[in-house]
């Protein structure tokens, strides 16, 4: 899931818009609502299920114009109660563009209040899992752009009801594969529904090897039948692992009982999952030691949004990725009216060296990412998206601007599920049967069933957290706090390169940041300021020397904060391993880093980490709230399983093992 998909292109000669690379149309040209209504909605019977369930997950095999998820969406708006929420997920190889969506889409009005908020959120055509949420957090859906069996081989969930949708099979044999329906049974539980408007024998015979159970049924329309059932159990045999894997990580269960969460550190981390969780019914206590929450890295005035990416995407980079988008999406559904918290102004990522010119030439060639996302500009075209000359040339991120860290945090926890207790500084964690106690300093303690540690290296205090190997690194960043009538220059994007400067926010600019490995001193120092200045200059020479002219005349302030960052420069995001068993159970990776090993290392129970994000905790923060939530609820999680297994605590206590064996 690398190389960006191609687009479909659709024919829209006749009533339903036709795929020219299936010659197949993508509804019924009597009545695409109606047979989505009875095929899929009506096959699944899920007009009694969303009047019962508290929460059902949906699973089909082809987007398309998106009329299954509206449809459904519709059903469960007016079926479900209150409290229920759908997780769809779906997959689509070759999407359509938003002008065809909106094209498509306007053939149902009836649809026109749910289609209008998929559109605003159509994703750009990146390869990789798209989270999109709707409803405040009652519709999910998980949205994966690629080939079928690879995306949902890369899928963590419990599939309730499947919606075997696609070209016809005998269009597109490809995707009704063997493989496929492996998968659509792996993610399947006893008593799964499935349902879909062929009842071709390649697409009976594949469910029935893999343990469903198939009814040939009264199709829709002019169509003589259909397939429905119910999956029985898993006919497949799965073979062992021969070699360790990071998949050897298993998630925690789906926490039963008490809903009450604690959670220290209110950084975007810890503000971010206090947030997902409340949003799931969760009562959270959020705990920081300081006066004020966002007082330590997610402290400063503005912080860059926007994702560095390398030529040939990897997985770091791909989190990252999912992560930026992410946090754009949900910046955009949730504060478009806040322009005090963040500006989508764009980022220009300049080029520092000869060198890395031609890898940005590189990477906007490769084909890896859209123009949408990234595109090459030239210093000409980059001073006039700037507004002032800048000295080279670079890429351009559109979606791409800056954000308020401390605003971001006190509009994630302003939600009633969120209590937030300030100059409250934990120092030991205890279980005591199902619950977590937190003693504090003073010797008070707090009581929830799970707790999740997101203070930095501060976590490292705790007994259980003390083996993960976490740093700091020392920034400064300096800060204008003039707004006479000469003052600010003009500036409309963010500009990075070695250093990063964003547009005046109420006058005042802020730039920086020094990068002091082992300082732990907080003080402000001049050499910073000169350090900053020069990166600015170097970027944009006049903005540089206006900048210099008013640290002579007026000085500038300055932010000292520490980035905690991880050796693979990747979070920290998941359940807490217990240490001692996870070095015992994997001993055998000492000698040999092929041994096979049967056994699942223990983890502490509700204890869960998010930690490590670095400088770039406004791409990877937002995101890893809805990673832990996911995991706590047995939600599909929203990331690729490949993702999230490069997120895990428990990996650098097996890396070791490995590297001792190598």
């Amino acid at each position: 899931m690398k190389k960006p998909n191609t687009f479909a292109n659709l024919d829209w000669s006749s009533e339903a818009p036709l795929s020219t690379r299936f010659d197949d149309i993508y509804f019924s040209t009597e009545n695409g609502l109606d047979e989505t209504t009875y095929v899929f909605l009506d096959g699944n019977q899920l007009t009694d299920r969303f009047n019962a369930a508290e929460s059902l997950t949906i699973a089909e095999t082809g987007f398309g114009t998106g009329l299954n998820f509206l449809a459904t969406w519709q059903l469960f708006n007016d079926q479900s109660p209150a409290a229920a929420r759908l997780h769809f997920i779906s997959v689509e190889k070759y999407p359509i563009i938003p002008d065809d969506l909106i094209k498509a889409l306007a053939l149902w009005p009836e649809l026109s209040m749910f289609s209008e908020q998929l559109i605003a959120q159509y994703p750009i055509n990146a390869p990789g899992f798209h989270r999109l949420s709707f409803d405040n957090g009652r519709v999910t859906l998980t949205l994966m752009l690629g080939d079928a069996v690879e995306c949902y081989s890369q899928l963590d969930a419990e599939v309730d009801a499947w919606f075997l949708d696609g070209f016809s099979p005998a269009k597109n044999p490809d995707m009704w594969s063997p493989e496929l329906f492996q998968q659509v049974a792996r993610l399947s539980k006893p008593g799964t529904t499935f349902s879909t408007f062929t009842s071709a024998g390649i697409v009976k015979r594949g469910l029935r090897e893999v343990g469903f159970q198939v009814k040939r049924t009264d199709g829709f329309g002019p169509k003589w039948d259909m397939l429905v059932g119910s999956f029985a159990n898993n006919a497949l045999s799965e073979e062992p692992e021969t070699t360790w894997s990071p998949s050897w990580f298993k998630l925690p269960q789906k926490h039963t009982g008490d809903r009450s969460a604690l959670i220290i550190g209110a950084g975007i981390a810890g503000c971010s999952t206090a947030r997902s969780l409340a949003q799931r019914g969760w009562k959270v206590t959020l705990v920081d030691k300081n006066p004020q929450i966002a007082a330590e890295g997610s402290g400063n005035r503005q912080g860059a949004l926007y994702a560095k990416l390398p030529v040939e995407p990897i997985p770091a980079s791909r989190f990252h990725l999912s992560g930026f988008l992410y946090s754009s999406n949900f910046l955009k559904q949730n504060l478009a009216d806040r322009s005090d918290i963040w500006s989508p102004c764009g980022l220009l990522q300049l080029a520092a060296s000869e060198k890395e010119l031609a890898r940005q030439r590189n990477l906007a060639e490769s084909g890896n990412y859209p123009e949408a996302l990234v595109r090459f500009t030239d210093s000409t075209e980059a001073s006039a998206l700037a507004g002032t000359t800048v000295n080279k040339s670079g890429l351009f991120f559109p979606d791409a601007g800056w954000v308020t860290p401390p605003l971001l945090c006190q509009w994630l926890t302003d939600h009633p599920n969120i209590t937030v207790l300030t100059n409250t500084e934990i120092t030991r964690l205890e279980q005591v049967d199902s619950y977590w106690n937190g003693f504090t300093c003073d010797n008070q303690t707090l009581t929830a069933a799970i707790i999740v540690v997101a203070s930095a290296a501060d976590s490292r205090k705790f007994e259980q957290l003390k083996h993960l190997p976490l740093q700091n690194i020392r920034g400064q960043v300096s800060l204008t706090e003039s707004t006479s009538d000469d003052y600010p220059p003009a500036l409309n994007t963010v500009l990075c390169s070695e250093g990063y400067i964003s547009p005046a926010k109420e006058g005042r600019f802020c730039f920086g940041a020094t990068f002091d490995l082992k300082d732990e001193a907080t003080d402000i120092r001049d050499s910073g300021h000169q350090h900053n200045l020069e990166k600015v200059t170097d970027m944009a020479t006049e903005l540089g020397t206006q900048l210099k002219q008013y640290h002579n005349n007026k000085g500038l302030k300055g932010r000292v904060g520490f980035r905690c960052a991880s050796p693979d420069k990747l979070p920290i995001i998941g359940p807490v391993p217990v240490y001692d068993t996870f070095i015992e159970d994997y001993a055998p990776l000492r000698h040999d880093a092929k041994t096979v090993i049967d056994i699942s290392a223990k983890h502490y129970s509700g204890l869960f980490a998010n930690l490590a994000h670095g400088s770039k905790g406004l791409i990877t923060g937002p995101i890893s709230g809805e990673i832990i939530a996911s995991m706590l609820e047995n939600e599909p999680l929203p990331l690729e399983k490949e993702l999230i297994d490069k997120l895990n605590p428990a990996r650098f206590i097996i890396k070791n093992l490995i590297r001792r064996a190598i």
